[in-house]
């Protein structure tokens, strides 16, 4: 029997997808691994600050840990960012305070997992 596979979930569609998943993100981003927006909640300038903002973090991240870091959540009083990465993508919100943290990387797990059709 012939499978017909799901297409290919797209940066654009992904970000569709994470607001559907939660009332909770105010601004997101994907980011290409040659580190270019593939699509942002807030295109231009926005988009691009939030771009830096991830990989900033990254950055940081990676230079206090020996391992590669593949998550990082930072909170504040007025809301958290949570961005997750792989070899290919890297995925960034910004969330309401009251997020919840294992919910927030879930999702974000999953849609990474199905961007470009890759299964987790």
């Amino acid at each position: 029997m012939a499978t017909v596979s799901a297409p290919a979930l797209t940066p654009e569609l992904a970000l569709d997808y994470l607001a559907e998943l939660s009332t909770d993100i105010k601004a997101s981003v994907v980011i290409s691994s040659d580190g270019r927006t593939a699509a942002a909640s807030r295109p231009g300038e926005a988009g691009d600050q939030l771009r830096v903002l991830a990989q900033q973090l990254f950055d940081h991240a990676d230079s206090a840990d020996a391992q590669v870091v593949t998550q990082v959540e930072v909170a504040t009083g007025e809301g958290t960012v949570f961005a997750v990465r792989d070899e290919r993508w890297m995925i960034a919100v910004v969330a309401g305070r009251f997020a919840l943290s294992s919910l927030m990387f879930y999702d974000l797990r999953s849609v990474l997992g199905d961007l470009g059709g890759r299964s987790q």
